[in-house]
Order: C-alpha cells, then sequence, then structure tokens
C-alpha cells in the first residue's frame, strides 16, 4: 500500500479548509438573491394589488333637480273712480243673468214642479238680457284698458244664490227674480247719475228701464199690484259691494 506523507495530507486539509468559505459564501449569496428577488416580487404584487384594489371612480354626482319655476298670482284687479260703477254695473247684471238662467235651467228640468209657460219663458228672456248687459259693461271696462268682470263678484251674490237653491215652487222663483232684478234697476239708476263718460251714461240709460220692466213683470206675475218706488235708489250697490 501507498503511504501518504503528512505533507500531502496537510495539503489537501489547506485546500478543503481554504474551499470551504467559497462555497459557504457561494451558499449564502444564493438565497439572498433569492430573498431579493422575492422583495421584488412582493412589492410588484403589493403595487398590483394596491391598482387592483384601488376603488373604482364613483359615478358622476346626480345633478340637482331643476328648481320649479316661479309662478305668480295674478292679483285680482282693482277698480277705482268709474271705472269701478261700470263694472259694478257688469257684476250686478251678470248676478241677474246667472241666477235668473239656472232659474229657467231647473224649471225646464221639473225642479220647481209645474211651472207655468208664461213663467219659464219670462226667466229665460230676462237671463238672456242682463247677461247682454254684462257683456256691454266689459266692453266698456276693456275697450278702457281695464279687466272685464269675471262672473258676478258682489258681496250679496252667496245670499242671493241660497234663495234659489232653496226655491222649491214657481212663487220662489219669481219672488227671488222681482228682489234680484229691483236691485239691478237700483243699483244702475245711481249708476247713472254718478258716471261721467258719455257711453257708460248712454248704457246706464238703456239698462235701468229694461231691469225695472224686469221687476215689474215679476211683480205682475205674482198678481201684485204695481208701484213706483219713493227712491228709486233705495237698496242700490255701491262700489264697496265688489269683492274684486
Amino acid at each position: 500500500m501507498k503511504r501518504v506523507s503528512s505533507a500531502s495530507l496537510r495539503a489537501a486539509s489547506m485546500k478543503r479548509i481554504s474551499s470551504e468559505p467559497r462555497r459557504a459564501a457561494s451558499m449564502t449569496a444564493l438565497p439572498r438573491r433569492r430573498f431579493l428577488l422575492g422583495l421584488g416580487a412582493l412589492a410588484g404584487a403589493g403595487a398590483l394589488a394596491a391598482c387592483s384594489n384601488e376603488a373604482p371612480a364613483g359615478a358622476p354626482p346626480a345633478e340637482a333637480p331643476p328648481a320649479p319655476p316661479a309662478t305668480t298670482t295674478a292679483a285680482a284687479p282693482t277698480y277705482t273712480g268709474e271705472a269701478a260703477l261700470v263694472a259694478l254695473g257688469a257684476a250686478v247684471s251678470a248676478l241677474a243673468g246667472e241666477l235668473l238662467g239656472e232659474a229657467a235651467s231647473g224649471a225646464g228640468q221639473g225642479r220647481y214642479g209645474a211651472v207655468p209657460g208664461a213663467v219659464a219663458a219670462y226667466l229665460s228672456g230676462a237671463a238672456a238680457q242682463h247677461v247682454a248687459h254684462a257683456e256691454a259693461w266689459n266692453r266698456l271696462l276693456t275697450v278702457a284698458g281695464r279687466p272685464a268682470v269675471d262672473g258676478a263678484p258682489l258681496t250679496v251674490e252667496p245670499a242671493l244664490r241660497g234663495r234659489l237653491d232653496a226655491a222649491r215652487a214657481p212663487v220662489d222663483l219669481l219672488g227671488l227674480a222681482a228682489d234680484l232684478t229691483g236691485t239691478v234697476t237700483a243699483t244702475v239708476t245711481a249708476i247713472t247719475g254718478q258716471v261721467t263718460e258719455a257711453s257708460a251714461v248712454a248704457l246706464a240709460a238703456g239698462v235701468g228701464p229694461v231691469a225695472a220692466m224686469h221687476g215689474a213683470s215679476a211683480d205682475f206675475l205674482l198678481g201684485r199690484p204695481p208701484t213706483a218706488p219713493d227712491d228709486p235708489t233705495a237698496g242700490a250697490l255701491g262700489p264697496d259691494a265688489l269683492t274684486v
């Protein structure tokens, strides 16, 4: 057997010892590289996760609903001076036209029992004339640049309408007609003495006698004797009776 000298053993031992640090360094370097690569991968994954987990942009905020358009309620027309007198004439004529017209319509429907033909004809004829008078008064207003009177805005309207609602027989209708046309006659007579505009004076002078004829006709149908009032303006309505 070949003997190995002690010098050879020492050299081999030194070679082995010198190679150990290199091997250890190599083994240490590999895990460090893997660790650094791992950190890089984790950082990249973290950044990707951050991007992917970022809350998506929300929908644009809904626009506030548009404000409703401002609405203004037109103020009720106010009539002054002679215009108030003309408006009063329009309102009182309209009231007579409305109530007498409704009475005629109800009579035709049998609401008040057996209504004589003369009574029905009187109610419908008088109603039509009062409606025409109201239109004539309103024309004076509109020509002068004033608004026409809508309906019968009068303080006495509810009470007179209540009488029509409570009517049960032709005599009730005639009693209402006599009182109503008497109010129209007195009111228009008073207006005649207060207005100065020629067209208003002429209209009042024409309406007054027709309304007086309606009152006399109602009295005749009721069997009342004809009478002349001591004061032709007694019971007249004034401009303060207007509710506009």
